[in-house]
């Protein structure tokens, strides 16, 4: 099940947006529940790796100017000092959680519903304020970016790109002249609004003078030509005669080459090559969820009723279908037969098991296979 609702079809997504152009849509959460508290509790798990925690103003603040190292049961810790901390806060600088989702499970599930919906993997950085003029000034990201705002407003510009599909090393750090003088949007983001920001689009972040904000920036990180290049150079080219050959400056490699140019073009095209390298990509792709202890109790699950209303999701990037044949997730891969896929595609898209089927009509095969896939962590319960 999903809790952001993104009311738009998938397959329009990709045709009319996916990396060509921005969207934006208002209140698309059903209900937003997260508040400060839930900032604080990622604060106080994150303070002794605090590498996550940056805080800007007018650039970065060096983490000493906040922070103290001290001595506990012999290991040297860091933590933060919070009096200088709110100062900086207060004083308009802009709070930095990196990764958030690592820490907070309310985090990782909006994460998992972008996943789901571009079938990418995901990750959340978080930016808090109280007032400032922003943190990062005009740039561009180099991945798409969904920015969901949680708390509070902010302001938002976006501007034409105008260097296309920027890699990891490309970015606009050395460009800043580059961006054009008018942008393209000009909004406000509140509480449950989600902007989609290709990555190349130039864009700014402001605060709004007496505004608390909070939002998430949740990145997609597909896999991009070039791995699929590099997996073939791996797997596929060295069984070919054709791509061993030698390049040396005493030789024309010029017929070397010509040879090569079209079994490299035909074994890009090849779909089982594709299908093979995305297998392998999924493979090695985990999910963090929240552990379910309970589901290990002798009373079972369907004599659980607090069990029973938490909602499902696959723990993978992609939503299952009613005609899979095998599920694939965190290092795990069942295969599943008619009922059993048409039974998990069923309780995964609906709000929760209880909207699908009364709770005393589950099967024992239903019980049985929602324990085992919880335990071997293909599923979430929450």
């Amino acid at each position: 099940m999903s809790l952001i609702h993104f009311d738009f079809d998938r397959t329009q997504f990709f045709d009319t947006h996916y990396q060509s152009r921005w969207w934006l849509k208002r209140q698309v959460l059903s209900e937003n529940n997260l508040n400060w508290k839930h900032i604080d509790q990622a604060l106080y798990a994150m303070e002794n790796a605090n590498t996550q925690i940056k805080l800007f103003k007018d650039g970065p603040v060096e983490p000493g100017r906040y922070t103290e190292p001290y001595w506990e049961l012999g290991e040297q810790r860091t933590r933060i000092v919070k009096d200088l901390f709110y100062r900086y806060l207060t004083d308009g600088a802009t709070l930095v959680l990196n990764k958030l989702q690592l820490y907070l499970p309310e985090i990782n599930d909006y994460c998992m519903d972008v996943a789901q919906f571009v079938g990418e993997k995901t990750n959340a950085n978080a930016y808090a304020a109280f007032g400032g003029d922003g943190s990062f000034g005009k740039h561009w990201d180099t991945h798409d970016v969904f920015a969901l705002q949680l708390i509070g407003r902010k302001r938002w510009r976006l501007y034409q790109p105008t260097f296309e599909l920027p890699l990891n090393h490309q970015t606009s750090l050395n460009h800043k002249a580059e961006c054009p003088a008018e942008p393209v949007l000009d909004t406000v983001l509140a509480a449950g609004d989600l902007l989609y920001i290709p990555r190349g689009w130039w864009h700014e972040a402001l605060p709004i003078a007496g505004d608390e904000t909070f939002h998430i920036a949740i990145g997609t990180f597909p896999p991009k030509l070039l791995d699929y290049l590099l997996w073939l150079c791996g797997n596929r080219l060295p069984d070919r005669i054709e791509s061993r050959g030698s390049i040396n400056p005493y030789l024309n490699t010029t017929d070397l080459i010509e040879s090569f140019t079209p079994l490299l073009q035909s074994t890009l095209a090849e779909p089982e090559n594709l299908h093979n390298f995305y297998i392998a990509f999924t493979e090695q792709q985990r999910v963090k969820s929240r552990f379910n202890i309970g589901s290990l109790s002798p009373t079972g699950i369907s004599d659980n009723p607090t069990l029973l209303r938490n909602n499902i999701r696959i723990n993978s990037f992609l939503p299952i279908s009613n005609d899979q044949k095998t599920l694939l997730a965190n290092g795990f891969k069942i295969n599943l037969d008619t009922e059993s896929a048409n039974f998990l595609a069923g309780i995964s898209s609906a709000d929760n098991l209880q909207a699908n089927k009364n709770a005393k009509q589950l099967s024992d095969k239903e019980n049985q296979l929602l324990k085992q896939l919880s335990i071997l962590d293909l599923i979430e319960r929450f």
